[in-house]
């Protein structure tokens, strides 16, 4: 079996992907690590190599609001007819939005531990 090289955690509230370019809706998180995060789309299938410049964003709240570049390494089809999983390495991050990375997983993984 493969480890991963961090614990991905998934968020409480809808967090929105959207591409920083054109301000297109590129799917929804799933979940998110240090170094990554899976998305689901709707309608858009990204493919294993592309490059995007995203922002992830709940847009009720605001939070988090972390921009970063990250490279598309696998897609699949989900269950739902033209939706579609969606693996991403971040490659790019400044230092504030890491810094936010890092506080908004820091979050997440204090909640799932209240959970348990």
């Amino acid at each position: 079996m493969h480890e991963r090289a961090y614990e991905r955690f998934s968020p409480q509230s809808t967090i929105q992907i959207i591409d920083k370019l054109d301000g297109t809706a590129l799917g929804v998180l799933i979940n998110i690590s240090k170094g990554g995060f899976m998305m689901l789309s709707e309608g858009i299938c990204p493919e294993a190599g592309e490059i995007r410049q995203v922002q992830l964003i709940d847009h009720d709240s605001g939070n988090p609001d972390i921009s970063v570049g990250a490279t598309c390494l696998w897609q699949d089809e989900a269950n739902a007819r033209h939706s579609y999983w969606s693996g991403f390495q971040i490659i790019d991050i400044s230092p504030e939005d890491q810094e936010k990375l890092d506080r908004y997983i820091e979050f997440l993984e204090e909640s799932s531990r209240k959970k348990k």
